[in-house]
């Protein structure tokens, strides 16, 4: 692909998108302080902390509040930003008090507003006003971008088509480098340095580092911490009759895909065998209940049956799969509680898995694109267990 951002007019066709929900709820306007609802809606993406920032949006002008130490960022031609205003620091100054000065001059601080928060969220040890104490308008919470970001357009799509043809390479370095031993930090260290030299010699200077997270995030467990989902134990050394369970979470243009793989080192049990082939038909039963029209809930129940069917479903400790995008994890959900049906657009990490105690977690995960006649797979490194034998 030529472009590895998202296109000034796409976030025009946010905006106004944005503005036509927000005015047919009867809104003045929007301001919004989720840091990846602002990057969606104008471009700017900045390093969220403990400084508040937001965004005005009004059919006649975009506005931001930023610390000073954005302001050169935010003011850049590219962003979707008519006039940015700055505050020096959080605590000495008045942060919350410059978005209030920005809804007058916007004219909605005695009107209705909507918003993604009432404030700045608590992080970093920032506490502060809400929007609502400080303006006279009516002002309510609304999920708007949450519901805009759920189906991607061909452009985020081409991005996150673009970051799975890198986890491939990012996965098959992991699996080379994997060795009796070793600790997944030490090989995760390697890999991630190895793998993101490629990839941005080859993506050049189109590409744009929109975090502080590496390009190319290659890390794994091992043994029998691989029975805790969401371990973040990477100490422990890998030996010979591990489980391994990966993940590798590329990043281009602000958007994200996952590949995730179960692998064994030099060996696999009967058992581990057996445990595999249950995990990879549930893999393959998940994405094929996938399509436009198919309620999220249905995707779930259908695994849930089959490993019941297998005597595995005590062991299941987390849903089928999310969507991805801007986060690695956003609505909707393959889930049993999700309502609605699967549209065009959404794309699916598909990661039914189930976790033993005394021998380990069993999970792949891939990024499935909804089309209006079914599924693309985006992601494509081999699933199957001889390929999967470090």
């Amino acid at each position: 692909m030529t472009g590895l951002t998202i296109p000034e007019t796409t976030h025009r066709d946010r905006k106004r998108e944005l503005l036509d929900r927000a005015d047919a709820d009867g809104y003045d306007g929007v301001v919004l302080f989720g840091s990846l609802n602002i990057h969606y809606v104008s471009g700017m993406y900045h390093l969220a902390t403990e400084r508040p920032v937001a965004l005005g949006v009004t059919d006649e002008r975009v506005e931001a509040v930023v610390p000073r130490l954005e302001q050169e960022h935010a003011s850049r031609d590219d962003f979707l930003i008519d006039d940015v205003t700055t505050y020096f620091e959080y605590p000495q100054s008045d942060p919350m008090g410059r978005v209030a000065e920005m809804c007058d001059r916007l004219e909605i601080a005695d009107g209705a507003i909507a918003v993604d928060l009432d404030g700045s969220p608590a992080r970093n040890g920032y506490t502060g006003p809400s929007l609502s104490e400080l303006v006279a308008a009516d002002v309510s919470v609304e999920e708007y971008v949450t519901e805009m970001r759920e189906t991607k357009s061909d452009h985020e799509i081409e991005l996150i088509r673009e970051a799975s043809v890198w986890a491939n390479l990012g996965h098959q370095l992991l699996q080379d480098r994997i060795e009796v031993g070793r600790r997944p930090i030490e090989v995760r260290a390697e890999v991630e340095a190895e793998a993101v030299k490629p990839m941005l010699d080859a993506l050049g200077d189109r590409y744009e580092m929109r975090s502080w997270a590496n390009p190319m995030q290659c890390l794994f467990t091992t043994g029998e911490v691989t029975a805790l989902p969401h371990s973040m134990n990477q100490t422990n050394r890998i030996e010979r009759g591990d489980n391994v369970v990966t993940i590798v979470k590329p990043t281009v243009g602000g958007y994200t895909t996952e590949l995730e793989r179960t692998m064994f080192v030099d060996e696999a049990s009967d058992a581990q065998r057996t445990y595999f082939e249950i995990m990879k038909e549930s893999q393959e039963i998940a994405i094929d209940a996938i399509g436009p029209g198919v309620e999220y809930a249905a995707v779930e129940e259908a695994v849930v049956d089959y490993y019941e069917e297998q005597g595995v479903a005590e062991y299941a400790q987390h849903h089928v799969g999310h969507n991805i995008g801007m986060e690695g994890h956003e609505r909707p959900f393959l889930d049993v509680g999700q309502a609605g049906e699967i549209q065009p657009g959404e794309l699916f990490t598909v990661e039914p898995g189930f976790y033993l105690p005394d021998l380990g977690g069993f999970r792949h995960s891939d990024t499935v694109l909804v089309t209006d006649n079914g599924t693309e797979t985006l992601t494509y490194y081999p699933r199957d267990l001889g390929r999967l034998i470090v």
